[in-house]
């Protein structure tokens, strides 16, 4: 009985034993643990160089670990951390640190296997939703550097699931935090631009709904805050109504090129208060020209050099339909430059290369166009420098002694109309100009004997 008892005593002993060690061990490696995670939430009381250091072999470990076999991500959520920890860092070091870690997270996104990259785009994500919310003070341009491997990860990953969750990050930062957005728009629409490029539905889609609600909507309230990227706005929409795959799309973002047109009718004083590094030597008046009405007449010649038939008509429509509305405030240097992008059209060298193409062109859009100019400077002729009606009697006589003789009858109408319309208030070197072009013409265009 007692060697009985003794055996169970040692049995339970053994027992209590096991428990005890089996305590210590985790006590042991909730320790470990903690220390650990003492190390990266004590990182923010690192110097500048010593973080720098810190955060360079975290991401270098977390590159060997992401292609290790399995992958582990254990590193990479420390960077995340390590990030957030940190974020409140003077400019000069933080730049430094992102300097690292977005380079990091360029390579993370562009990962063979789609869960990796998945889980990198995400952890950018969640970082950058946190970093925008800070915002931004007037003339930094932080968040430019920051949103950077977004545009990075859209141009080099080529999976439609990740360059959508990408779309899909950004419009979460529109809807969320559009107030606090600024250098940040242009990250914004370079990703818009390059998703506008592309031929999943869904990535399009998306974008250009975004684009219409930052349009129609944010434009409306913070456009101040959003004039530095206005141009990239409308370059974002021109890519938009080059996709030859989305007819449809393609005619709401000229739609939406006519509603930015407005803006620079509606708010001149905004872009004429607007002084910003590449506008310094520019005068108030000729910031509106130079931000505001040249990049949309200038996407708007780039769309009909680029588009089918009807899309190139309705961007053409588009463009004269702004001149004529808004062509009264425009300056003498204005109508210059505005007519040496106008005149593109006819530009020999940029005629399609086939015979067909060439003719369609010729009968439709140099024609829609010919009469088009007649009409603006039949409108604004007070307004228009001599030297651009010279260019327009260049412009007549290349229609008349083109291989078309719709566009020839064409040129020639509207010749007679523009001097009849504007005769009265010609110049003697207007007429003089005028009798030459008359002249050069019919001698051109006589038969060959």
């Amino acid at each position: 009985i007692i060697t009985f008892s003794k055996i169970i005593f040692t049995g339970q002993l053994n027992k209590r034993l096991q428990s005890i060690q089996g305590q210590i061990q985790e006590t042991s490696s909730q320790s470990i643990v903690v220390s650990v995670d003492r190390i990266f939430s004590g990182s923010a009381r690192l110097d500048g160089d010593a973080i720098v250091a810190f955060v360079r072999s975290l991401c270098h470990v977390s590159m060997d670990e992401l292609y290790s076999n399995p992958p582990r991500m254990f590193s990479l959520l420390k960077v995340v951390e390590i990030s957030y920890y940190n974020m409140g860092r003077i400019r000069l070091q933080w730049s430094r640190i992102w300097e690292i870690v977005g380079e990091h997270f360029n390579k993370a996104a562009c990962h063979p296997l789609q869960d990796v990259s998945f889980f990198a785009v995400d952890s950018l994500r969640q970082l950058s939703m946190k970093f925008l919310e800070k915002g931004e003070f007037p003339n930094f341009r932080f968040q430019k550097e920051f949103l950077k491997p977004f545009e990075i990860i859209m141009k080099k990953n080529s999976s439609s699931t990740i360059r959508d969750m990408v779309v899909r990050c950004i419009t979460h930062f529109v809807d969320a935090q559009a107030k606090n957005i600024r250098s940040g728009w242009k990250n914004i629409f370079s990703v818009f631009q390059m998703a506008a490029a592309d031929t999943d539905v869904q990535i399009v889609e998306l974008a250009f709904q975004t684009c219409t609600l930052i349009v129609g909507g944010v434009f409306d309230r913070y456009f101040a805050l959003i004039l530095d990227s206005f141009q990239d706005a409308v370059k974002c929409l021109s890519e938009f109504a080059c996709n030859i795959s989305f007819p449809d799309t393609s005619m709401e973002a000229i739609r939406l090129i006519r509603q930015c047109a407005k803006y620079v009718a509606e708010k001149p004083h905004v872009f004429r208060e607007h002084a910003g590094e590449d506008l310094i030597n520019v005068s108030e008046d000729d910031r509106i020209w130079v931000k505001g009405w040249f990049p949309i007449l200038f996407e708007l010649s780039c769309i009909i050099s680029r588009c089918k038939l009807d899309v190139r008509t309705r961007a053409l429509t588009v463009m004269f339909e702004i001149m004529k509305n808004y062509g009264e405030s425009f300056t003498q240097n204005w109508w210059i430059e505005l007519f040496n992008v106008v005149f593109r059209i006819f530009d020999n060298m940029k005629l399609p290369d086939t015979q067909v193409e060439k003719i369609e062109w010729m009968t439709t859009t140099c024609n829609h166009a010919l009469y088009a100019i007649v009409d603006v400077f039949t409108q604004y002729y007070d307004f228009i420098p001599e030297s651009v009606v010279e260019d327009l009697y260049s412009q007549l006589k290349w229609c008349i002694n083109q291989n078309n003789e719709q566009l020839a009858k064409s040129g020639t109408n509207c010749l007679e109309n523009f001097a009849i319309a504007c005769g009265q208030y010609f110049t003697p070197n207007i007429w003089e100009k005028f009798c030459t072009c008359i002249l050069e013409v019919f001698r051109s265009t006589l038969p060959e004997m």
